[in-house]
């Protein structure tokens, strides 16, 4: 199979579309054959040196930004060139006028689900782009049964044309060995006993909730209150939130860093509006933390038993934190379970679905 696969998200700081097109890609070129080919769109030879050492692999630099227009009208014409049998864009921007076999990977809806939080060009770029290149599509990848029907009900596609290919946690996420702790938490310089929240400022990851759960817990709890770390929020974001004794901000964390954090938590909190997936919850549950997270949109599929699920509002959060923190007995029990459910979602079984449906678009219309 010779695939043209556009990883042009992919960078050294990567977010959750690039690690998920680079990790696919690297379970997939474990399980098949020397028949397969990928010729990989990049931005820039830094992002080329990122991709596998593997020579069913060659690296393609087209700097054409993802969503541009350019991408729009220049794409097609430089896909036409290679002989490829498909073209699979691994985020929600592919070429509508290119004429080829069309695979994409849509995460979510999130500007579609949360109008008021995204500008007009996010909405227009769904109508005019998005929209019609996965109703064109030979199929669509998503990450989650609710995106999936977030895909069925916003953009009118096919459910049978719509494959669910879950995220899966990366081996740096795992929980620690107690031996391990203290030089973990002294290289991070984190606190012995803390709450954990990962994410960043947009309003869909609900930080702020957190933030006041956590406000309101100090009333009832004083000293005996672990302090919050938020990790992907800088001093001045969330409405001007500024570190203090009991609220620790760290900007961004490699993998090894985001892993320890985890493992280290007393409790991760993801109290999320809105997730196509919820990688870091996954993450944590990979780590041993117990965690708790919303009762909404994918969380519950991600989460499943092995943690706590609560609506995202202050009130339920620290009702769920509360109690938690009161319960060694339960943050245990959900620390064994974590890496059990975490192992259910593995790159290889992603992997495989895809290679699977590679083939079942090359064999003919399908479905």
């Amino acid at each position: 199979m010779r695939i043209i696969y556009d990883l042009r998200t992919l960078e050294p700081r990567m977010h959750g579309m690039a690690r998920y097109g680079l990790e696919l890609l690297r379970a997939m070129l474990d399980q098949g054959g020397e028949e397969l080919g990928f010729g990989v769109l990049v931005r820039d030879r830094q992002a080329a040196s990122l991709l596998p050492s593997d020579p069913r692999v060659l690296a393609m630099v087209c700097n054409f930004a993802p969503y541009g227009l350019l991408s729009q009208l220049l794409l097609p014409k430089v896909l036409g060139q290679f002989q490829a049998q498909m073209y699979h864009c691994t985020f929600y921007a592919p070429p509508v006028r290119f004429g080829g076999r069309i695979l994409v990977t849509i995460h979510d809806l999130i500007h579609l689900r949360f109008p008021e939080h995204h500008g007009l060009k996010h909405r227009l770029f769904y109508r005019w782009v998005a929209g019609p290149a996965a109703r064109k599509a030979a199929a669509v990848f998503t990450v989650s049964q609710h995106s999936k029907r977030d895909l069925v009900e916003l953009l009118g596609v096919e459910p049978r044309r719509v494959v669910v290919t879950p995220n899966a946690a990366g081996p740096a996420f795992r929980p620690l060995e107690p031996d391990q702790r203290a030089a973990a938490a002294a290289g991070l310089g984190l606190p012995e006993g803390f709450i954990l929240g990962v994410g960043n400022p947009k309003p869909h990851k609900n930080l702020t909730a957190l933030v006041q759960a956590h406000h309101l817990l100090q009333a009832r709890m004083g000293a005996s209150l672990p302090p919050l770390v938020l990790v992907g929020v800088q001093p001045g974001e969330l409405g001007g939130l500024e570190p203090g004794p009991m609220l620790r901000l760290i900007p961004h964390l490699d993998d090894a860093g985001l892993a320890a954090a985890y493992a280290l938590a007393t409790v991760v909190v993801i109290p999320s509006l809105y997730e196509g997936f919820g990688l870091p919850a996954l993450e944590a549950l990979a780590c041993g933390a117990p965690v708790i997270a919303s009762d909404r949109a994918s969380l519950p599929e991600v989460v499943g038993r092995a943690g706590v699920l609560c609506p995202p509002e202050p009130e339920a959060l620290a009702q769920a934190l509360e109690g938690l923190l009161h319960d060694p007995a339960r943050r245990e029990a959900l620390a064994q379970a974590g890496p059990a459910q975490a192992a259910r979602f593995s790159w290889a079984e992603a992997a495989r679905s895809t290679l699977q449906t590679y083939r079942r678009v090359l064999d003919g219309p399908w479905p």
